[in-house]
């Protein structure tokens, strides 16, 4: 009988860890030189519950947005300091952080909206971070987006900082 509940236990152990969600909080620098100023130099990521905050730095400048992982929206700004709206979401060990802003209208053309959808995944020792990052837009072309961004999708990996 001892044997059994032993076994028991351990199985019921190994299911609640394998199904834990992966935990993205820590430091990161990116790997290799860039010369993108939309990559981040460093990220400082802590996830909740409820939410994933990530701080990115952009030559020396931190800008801190707060996803939601509850389906809401949360406000969201750009490095260059556009204001939109953002979301997140874990699906198994990835984690989804979307974000949609709009280009400031003026006069001589109108506002142009852009989908931002990152796809983050750990290595399996943590300390390799993943972005996988592609920018839609409906409100242009798709050849004109394919020369506006002529890297969409783009993959930029990070080293976890001690």
């Amino acid at each position: 009988m001892f044997k059994k509940v032993f076994v028991f236990a351990i199985c019921f152990a190994t299911m609640g860890w394998a199904a834990t969600k992966p935990d993205f909080s820590g430091n990161y620098g990116v790997q290799g030189k860039k010369n993108n100023r939309a990559i981040a130099a460093s990220l400082h990521v802590v996830q909740t519950e409820s939410a994933v905050e990530v701080t990115r730095t952009y030559g020396g400048k931190p800008v801190t947005n707060r996803f939601p992982l509850d389906g809401s929206e949360g406000g969201y700004t750009t490095e260059m300091g556009v204001h939109g709206k953002c979301r997140a979401r874990l699906n198994k060990d990835t984690l989804l952080l979307e974000s949609l802003v709009a280009s400031p209208p003026n006069a001589n053309a109108p506002s142009v909206r852009f989908d931002t959808v990152e796809e983050w995944r750990l290595s399996a020792d943590t300390q390799t971070l993943t972005i996988k990052t592609e920018i839609k837009s409906p409100d242009i072309s798709s050849d004109v987006m394919a020369a506006a961004f002529p890297k969409n999708p783009q993959t930029d990996k990070y080293q976890r900082l001690k």
